[in-house]
């Protein structure tokens, strides 16, 4: 046996090679994974079908945009869920990365990425769809704040002063009398000191499974630019979507947390997959019968494929390591995409 080293030997040379032995650890297939890459690229590949069912063109930038956004959001979602840890050696390999750069991600990395996200939406985004995506990162700033910063009082507070700033920004574009503008703005105020006083807790994890609400705004990120430049007459079709695909990434999202926990039958997973099938099922009939979009059939094809390969895949999740079933779950969301095109 090894006798155990003290304390005063941890030095930055021991902890040089302890990442270098997690780097070779790592299969090259997993680094995508680790450095949170894989979202992107599925909020990018989504965005682009459903362009090309709207029938309008995207210009790159707002692809890079996008991009940019989903990858800052998940290194920021994954950094401060390791803020709170107390043993690093718990952590599986895609937090344990976080959380030994953590501090070259959020005082260096991050605030770079932000300031080439506000020159982009200030120069770049059109106006509208600058506008819809203010209103989601004040949603994004508060899923930070209730499901990831909770191990941290000062990030915690941080992402509620810029979801109480978003909010009195958009209220200040709403078609409001002055007055009205005026008292909604106090309110968020008072909230914002309710909060920071501790007396307003925003643990939202409580209302609402962290699975679903990422989920949710994973949707809303990638219908944004297509909700404004399809210009719909109605509501009812960008929702439709919206739920479409939050239905089938809740799905990806969920199964994955039920391996990684290694929950063997789970029957709330299993209505969520029955629930995600019935209602593509009914899109696809309904864009059939002509009574919504035929654009709508494409995506309802490609999503119903992904859930068809999802299901096969964690029908055989005890075949997989954890990670495996993780990029394997990221996969099967982009290989029925094809569809759309037909």
């Amino acid at each position: 046996m090894t006798a155990p080293q003290p304390a005063s030997d941890s030095t930055p040379a021991n902890a040089v090679a302890d990442d270098a032995a997690h780097a070779r650890r790592t299969p090259w297939w997993l680094w995508p994974h680790v450095l949170s890459l894989e979202a992107p690229v599925v909020a990018v590949l989504w965005q682009m079908a459903l362009a090309h069912a709207h029938g309008i063109r995207l210009t790159p930038l707002l692809n890079a945009g996008l991009a940019l956004a989903c990858w800052v959001i998940y290194v920021l979602d994954r950094t401060l869920d390791t803020l709170g840890v107390k043993d690093a050696a718990e952590l599986d390999v895609r937090h344990a990365f976080y959380h030994r750069h953590r501090h070259v991600l959020l005082l260096g990395v991050v605030p770079a990425a932000m300031v080439l996200l506000g020159w982009m939406a200030f120069y770049v985004i059109p106006e509208g769809v600058l506008w819809q995506a203010v209103g989601l990162a004040l949603l994004v700033a508060l899923y930070l704040a209730g499901w990831s910063a909770q191990g941290s009082r000062v990030m915690r507070d941080v992402f509620v002063s810029c979801a109480g700033l978003g909010a009195i920004l958009l209220i200040s574009r709403l078609p409001l009398e002055s007055g009205h503008r005026f008292m909604l703005s106090l309110g968020v105020l008072g909230a914002m000191v309710l909060s920071f006083l501790r007396q307003l807790d925003v643990r939202m994890g409580l209302l609402l499974p962290k699975e679903w609400a990422a989920a949710l705004l994973f949707a809303m990120g990638c219908t944004t630019s297509t909700r404004f430049l399809s210009m719909p007459e109605t509501l009812a079709e960008p929702v439709l979507e919206c739920v479409l695909l939050a239905l089938l990434f809740a799905c990806n999202l969920h199964g994955i947390s039920r391996r990684e926990e290694g929950v063997k039958a789970d029957a709330r997973h299993m209505q969520l997959m029955v629930g995600a099938v019935l209602f593509t099922l009914a899109l696809l009939e309904s864009a059939r019968m002509g009574e919504l979009e035929p654009g709508l059939s494409g995506l309802a094809r490609a999503a119903l494929g992904a859930l068809v390969l999802y299901a096969l895949l964690h029908a055989t999740r005890r075949r997989w390591s954890v990670d495996a079933y993780r990029v394997l779950a990221d996969v099967v969301l982009i290989v029925p995409l094809p569809l759309v095109w037909l």
